[in-house]
């Protein structure tokens, strides 16, 4: 019972308050390479692309005519002709596709860069653009792995089981570190309210602090305000200057 508990335990502390924190900056760390590494792919290609298009353009620019004739109903084309055809719309889809490709890439490059900066800065509201991102690009994924899976030509080169056990652990691991990222944030905004609701009146103290003394402009002494009621120790809310209740820091510990 005790090696369960055990297990148990260890198996959900990346979750636990305590390193719910932690657990949420490493996730931003490992999106924001992966998804640097998925523009880097679709720049590669996309440059690929285009030289493949360049050299198809003076292929085409370069090509003879009065080569082997082939005859159609309509009109009379050389074969090499309809071939530089072909190959010239399938390099205009596949540059189409790769502009796509690149521009979704950079769009979660961006929304990963923010999930990052929102969780050292503990600000809730740099995760929407991230978790709406990644949730519609979970779904796109596993229609993609269903379509996928339902097509005899994918399984040549591999099992059947082995196919849907690896797309099953990717979409199982997308979606629990996309549950994760949602928990953390959930915390963030609870703790956004009880910053922004429970405030407090605290009266100032009419005790001057230890040597404490400064001069009015009656020339009278005056007690300079506490520690605490110093304007860079207090925040500016709706009523007024408050005072800083607790570090932002230890949002992670906020249950």
């Amino acid at each position: 019972m005790y090696l369960i508990d055990r297990v148990f335990e260890v198996l959900t502390m990346p979750v636990a308050p305590k390193y719910l924190r932690i657990s949420a900056i490493l996730i931003a760390i490992y999106k924001v390479l992966v998804a640097h590494v998925f523009l880097f792919v679709m720049l590669l290609g996309l440059a690929h692309a285009e030289e493949m298009s360049t050299i198809l353009q003076m292929s085409i620019a370069d090509q003879k005519d009065g080569e082997y004739i082939w005859t159609t109903s309509e009109q009379e084309e050389s074969i090499n002709e309809w071939r530089f055809k072909s190959a010239e719309k399938l390099a205009s889809v596949t540059l189409c596709m790769l502009y796509i490709g690149t521009t979704l890439a950079t769009i979660y490059v961006l929304s990963c860069l923010g999930l990052l900066i929102g969780t050292l800065r503990n600000r809730h509201e740099f995760f929407i653009p991230w978790m709406v991102v990644d949730f519609f690009g979970t779904l796109a994924i596993g229609s993609i792995v269903i379509a996928a899976g339902y097509n005899q030509s994918t399984y040549r080169y591999l099992y059947e089981w082995e196919y849907w056990s690896f797309c099953g652990v990717m979409v199982a691991f997308n979606i629990i570190t996309w549950l994760v990222i949602r928990m953390f944030y959930k915390n963030l905004v609870h703790m956004t309210k009880l910053r922004e609701v429970a405030i407090v009146a605290i009266p100032c103290p009419a005790v001057p602090a230890p040597g404490g003394k400064s001069t009015t402009t009656n020339g009278l002494a005056a007690a300079v305000p506490p520690y605490h009621y110093r304007k860079e120790n207090m925040h500016l809310s709706d009523g007024g200057l408050k005072h800083i209740l607790f570090d932002a820091n230890e949002a992670n510990y906020l249950v």
